[in-house]
């Protein structure tokens, strides 16, 4: 479906489990780049719910927020980058990156927690308390800086290749200045083939070691940027299951 916020409209997938909800209602799963990946992270939860025992997924409802195919390269680099004094477009791939809008990230989460979670609570039956955020790349950029920033909007955060490198390594300066523990758990996982994002991912968590963050780190090894999401996709779905 279509949903609009803020002059966009985005494109909202929802899948929901076909069985009964439990009393408390079905966790949430809030999957960005949804037109990518919401799709497969529902087909790989439905097919371990067959042997849930064994693989320790519970069923829970997927939410893919994305962007039409044409808007993806402009409006997906604005969404998912916070404001700034000023944004640094580095090399990356052997040349200077095109400067692109950049720092809609406040207006991204406020779309979701104001519009889709309460649209959620209306239609389904979900369990507040289990509301999940997931993102790849810039999109695992923007929920650490959601965990960060509004660490207490999402039940776990889970980040994947994220592009910490963005703006100089801004997130570095925003988990150093953070003052409080984290209630929230984190996952952050990483293709082992991925350069620089490996050290960057490394660098974070020992700095999340530092400010009592409770995360989980995972190195897919001789996985790349693309292999790495259905590699970790069923390690998240146990992560987001669990109860630490």
């Amino acid at each position: 479906m279509q949903s609009n916020y803020n002059d966009y409209s985005y494109i909202v997938d929802i899948y929901e489990p076909y069985e009964t909800p439990p009393a408390q209602g079905f966790p949430v799963i809030i999957v960005l780049d949804g037109t990518r990946y919401s799709k497969l992270m529902y087909e790989t939860m439905a097919m371990q719910l067959r042997n849930r025992k064994k693989t320790l997924v519970e069923p829970a409802i997927i939410v893919g927020i994305g962007h039409d195919e044409k808007d993806i390269p402009k409006q997906r680099f604005h969404d998912f980058t916070s404001p700034a004094d000023y944004y640094h477009f580095p090399v990356r791939r052997g040349k200077v990156m095109q400067e692109l809008p950049a720092g809609g990230a406040v207006q991204l989460i406020d779309y979701i927690v104001q519009q889709i979670v309460p649209m959620l609570r209306e239609k389904y039956t979900v369990d507040d308390q289990k509301i999940s955020l997931y993102g790849h790349s810039l999109g695992g950029l923007f929920v650490l800086w959601s965990y960060l920033t509004y660490p207490e909007s999402f039940y776990k955060y889970v980040a994947i290749s994220p592009s910490i490198w963005w703006n100089n390594h801004e997130l570095f300066r925003t988990i150093q200045q953070a003052e409080k523990p984290f209630a929230a758990a984190l996952y952050i996982g990483v293709g082992g083939e991925e350069g620089d994002m490996v050290e960057d991912a490394q660098k974070f968590v020992e700095m999340a070691s530092e400010k009592w963050i409770n995360y989980e780190f995972y190195i897919a090894e001789s996985e790349n940027h693309a292999s790495v999401i259905p590699t970790t996709m069923s390690r998240v779905l146990r992560f987001l299951k669990s109860n630490e």
